[in-house]
């Protein structure tokens, strides 16, 4: 029998035998993988431009630069072919690997756009690596002299890769000079090519050579070794890439782990070395398009770098790795939709690894030159399978929406500390496994304002939120057959440094758990954490979570005003008379009495304890629940009333009093991610 990650293998290769043959080949052809099964999809031809317009043609294997850039007589390379367009053009991009780092020069206009777009049904890939690793494996390695079982090193050197580039994005937690161990920098990453699944970026040979797969006492990597999984690590004195492809033997990853080639000559790879060079760049430019493509082979630079430049749009984009995936910066109108970033996680990759002894990456990083950034939007994206998620803080005007956010192992959405202007709109979402989902840092002590300008701030509403799945947090002490060191749930809200947290807004949101937060704070910390100094809102929220009622710790007094009301709160095993109420307590002391002087009506006061009767609720993250209320739920007109120019597009299908929750009772359900392929409920 098949086992699920089996099937989904033979799902993705079904649909890559509809491709052409010079897409077919950019991933796994029509063969079982050699390494590990995909752990998304992978990327298939945009539907997104289905009829030619009278354009220019550029074509990797056909191409000449000499040509005009007709379909007959295309150009070879992206570069060349972005530096001849004009306002109005079009670029179709035929199918096939551009091995290049391209940079764009050309402004459209608001009449005239430049369009940059794959040739329908066709796949391009702007690949920043080495291609012999990918067409000629067989001669790019050999065993290596002093090694451990399946170690192998390059045939070549490659002397460019320690030139030691300055950074010029946000590095969070980054070896030079915070730390001042420029040495241990990972500069060698990459793919399986097969199935895009990331390569492991080692800093120490000891540790790709180790054994132990266990945590040592010490967390630093001068510690015990450990073996991190299929990777790579690039020695500086001889200029030689060494790889290792090892099975792994930690019980409990069950199909998560390593089972495939062990030989590297014998299986294509996405092979990157060097720093600081981003693949797709755009500096000072206005309205371009960019569709359909897809992006590899980076290290540790940014795959799209987005500087100075104005209505910038990107569609049906899939962008394996970088650090991060998308850096914006001094920049105005920038939308990317219906696209897939897909981080540095492998399968049985976890915090540890990549926080450690690894590549620490993001995603989606904005960051804080002048002109501030304004009017972005990032809807019906998927971002997936990564260390951390977004550094969000430095922005005007955010729209965050219709995106599926999961399996991030350290921090999900950073939005602070607190700033006087930034505004952020986050809804319609869907949210799985993140240690931390909203999340805040204080990078430069003391670095925030007191004040605020109206309206600031961050609008949550309307996402789903389920955690019970959990990240693979930290490595085992033991041996843990059941795997349940792969599980741990982590916080809701949260902070690095203990600054102070933007004025946040959450209403309408349904949040599922399968443990009690930590210290088992009120509305999973939303009515507690980080309150000095802000306003936070927290109304006609649903919180459940599989075990006991959540929480009713409160916040110590400080200077900060806390709203809460219209929440309903479960714990679907609790088995709880409906009518038991763990506020009565909270509400014959002096702090419920102190709280109406924040709140007038009282914290807790119009707050509801009871099971809310979803259509459906499993216990398990990993069988699809129905989140919809049924007819009989205390749910249903038990919110309160929020104020009109809070945003809530589904406001008008909720008649009568607000219903509890992210949908109204009998509202329509909404999909996330690329062209809503992903439902609104897991798994």
């Amino acid at each position: 029998m098949l086992s699920i990650d089996r099937m989904i293998w033979c799902v993705l290769l079904a649909g890559l035998a509809l491709l052409d043959c010079s897409s077919a080949r950019l991933f796994a052809g029509n063969q079982w993988p050699q390494s590990h099964p995909p752990q998304r999809p992978l990327p298939q031809p945009t539907s997104s431009v289905t009829q030619l317009k009278p354009g220019y043609y550029v074509d990797p294997a056909h191409g000449n630069d000499v040509n005009d850039g007709s379909i007959a007589k295309p150009w070879k390379t992206m570069q060349h072919a972005v530096e001849q367009l004009k306002p109005g053009d079009t670029l179709y991009l035929r199918g096939g690997i551009y091995y290049e780092k391209v940079y764009l020069t050309r402004s459209g206009t608001v009449a005239k756009p430049i369009v940059i777009a794959a040739y329908p049904g066709e796949l391009p890939v702007l690949d920043g690596g080495l291609r012999e690793f990918l067409e000629t494996p067989q001669s790019c390695w050999q065993p290596a002299s002093e090694k451990a079982a399946d170690e192998f090193v390059s045939t070549r050197q490659y002397h460019h890769a320690t030139s030691r580039r300055v950074p010029n994005q946000f590095l969070p937690g980054s070896w030079e000079p915070m730390l001042g161990v420029e040495e241990q920098r990972p500069i060698a990453l990459g793919h399986f090519a097969d199935s895009m699944v990331p390569l492991h970026g080692y800093r120490t040979l000891a540790d790709l050579r180790s054994s132990n797969e266990y945590q040592p006492k010490s967390k630093s990597s001068d510690g015990e070794p450990v073996y991190c999984g299929p990777g790579m690590w690039f020695n500086r004195d001889t200029r030689r890439i060494h790889i290792r492809l090892a099975h792994h033997r930690l019980a409990g990853l069950g199909e998560r782990a390593y089972r495939g080639e062990t030989d590297p000559r014998k299986i294509p790879l996405i092979v990157a070395v060097g720093f600081g060079n981003d693949i797709l760049r755009i500096s000072g430019i206005k309205h371009v398009r960019v569709s359909g493509l897809v992006l590899r082979g980076a290290t540790g630079c940014p795959m799209i770098h987005v500087y100075g430049s104005q209505n910038i749009q990107f569609d049906h984009m899939t962008i394996f790795g970088g650090f991060p995936g998308l850096l914006v910066n001094a920049s105005q109108h920038i939308q990317v939709q219906h696209s897939a970033f897909r981080g540095l996680a492998a399968p049985w990759t976890g915090r540890a690894h990549m926080k450690y002894r690894g590549t620490a990456s993001y995603q989606i990083v904005l960051q804080n030159s002048q002109p501030v950034n304004e009017d972005i939007e990032l809807a019906h994206c998927e971002f997936t399978d990564d260390h951390d998620f977004a550094f969000l803080r430095y922005v005007k005007n955010l729209k965050f929406h219709h995106n599926f956010v999961d399996n991030f192992n350290d921090d999900g959405l950073e939005c602070g500390a607190k700033l006087r202007w930034h505004s952020m709109f986050i809804h319609h979402n869907r949210f799985g496994a993140c240690l931390g989902v909203f999340q805040q840092h204080e990078i430069d002590r003391d670095e925030s304002p007191v004040t605020h300008e109206p309206n600031c701030g961050l609008y949550v509403y309307r996402n789903i939120v389920d955690q019970r799945a959990g990240v693979y947090y930290a490595l085992p002490e033991t041996s843990d057959p059941s795997g349940s060191y792969m599980r741990f749930e982590g916080h809701l809200l949260s902070d690095h440094g203990s600054p102070i947290f933007p004025v946040m807004r959450f209403y309408h949101n349904t949040f599922i758990r399968r443990e009690p937060v930590f210290r088992d704070y009120f509305l999973f910390n939303l009515g507690t954490g980080g309150l000095r100094d802000t306003e936070r809102d927290v109304f006609n929220n649903l919180f459940v979570q599989m075990k006991r009622i959540p929480g009713t710790v409160f916040p110590a007094k400080s200077n900060g005003v806390l709203r809460e009301g219209g929440n309903l709160l479960w714990g679907a095993a609790s088995n709880l008379p409906e009518r038991t109420n763990p506020f009565e307590s909270f509400r014959c002391s002096s702090a419920f009495v102190e709280s109406k002087a924040i709140y007038p009506p009282g914290w807790t006061t119009h707050d509801l304890v009871a099971d809310p009767k979803f259509k459906k609720l499993d216990s398990s993250a990993f069988v699809a629940s129905d989140w919809q209320l049924s007819a009989a739920s205390p749910a249903i007109d038990a919110g309160q009333q929020l104020p009109e120019e809070w945003p809530d597009s589904l406001r008008s299908s909720d008649p009568g009093r607000p219903d509890i929750g992210a949908i109204p009772y009998q509202g329509a359900l909404w999909q996330v991610g690329i062209d809503g392929r992903i439902p609104l409920f897991g798994p």
